[in-house]
C-alpha cells in the first residue's frame, strides 16, 4: 500500500469518527443516535473503493464505543462496511449512479433494524428502528451524491 493510500484511509477514517460523534440527535423509542457520518462513509467508499471502502466501518464503530454505544460497535463495523461496499461495487469509470447510494443507505437501515430486533429480542422493533434510521441512510445518501464532484477531484488529484 503506498503511504499516500495509507494516509488518505486513516484521515477518511478519523473523520467518520468525528463526523458520526458530532452533531448527533437521540433517536426516541428505538435507541441510538442521528448523525451525518455516513456522508463520509459513502464518500470514502467512491474514493478508496474496495477493499479499503470496507474499513469506513472502523471509524463508526469506534465513534460508537466512545459515545457509550459500545453494544452497536461490532454491528456498526459490519453495517457501515458494508454500506461502502456497496457503492464502492457501483463505480464505473469515475461514475456512481445516485440509486447505488440510496440502497446502501436502505442497506443501513435495514441493518439497524436488524440489529435492534436482535439486541431487544423483539422483530417487533425492526420497525421503528428502520423508519427512524432510513430517514439518516437517505439524507446522507443525497449530501453524499451532492459532494460526489468534491471527492472526485480529490480522487483525481491524489492519483
Amino acid at each position: 500500500m503506498k503511504v499516500k493510500t495509507l494516509a488518505l484511509t486513516s484521515v477518511f477514517i478519523a473523520a467518520i469518527v468525528l463526523l458520526t460523534m458530532w452533531p448527533t440527535m437521540p433517536i426516541p423509542v428505538v435507541g441510538g443516535y442521528f448523525n451525518l457520518g455516513d456522508v463520509l462513509v459513502m464518500s470514502m467508499a467512491y474514493s478508496l473503493g474496495l477493499p479499503l471502502a470496507l474499513l469506513a466501518g472502523v471509524g463508526a464503530a469506534l465513534a460508537d464505543v466512545l459515545l457509550g454505544w459500545g453494544q452497536y460497535a461490532i454491528f456498526t463495523l459490519i453495517i457501515k462496511g458494508l454500506e461502502a461496499a456497496i457503492i464502492a461495487l457501483f463505480v464505473k469509470k469515475d461514475k456512481v449512479p445516485f440509486y447505488a447510494y440510496i440502497l446502501a443507505g436502505t442497506w443501513m437501515a435495514a441493518g439497524y433494524g436488524l440489529t435492534d430486533a436482535f439486541l431487544s429480542s423483539s422483530l417487533a422493533m425492526f420497525i421503528p428502528s428502520f423508519m427512524a434510521n432510513i430517514a439518516q441512510g437517505l439524507i446522507c445518501a443525497v449530501i453524499a451524491f451532492s459532494v460526489l464532484p468534491l471527492f472526485r477531484r480529490l480522487t483525481k488529484n491524489f492519483n
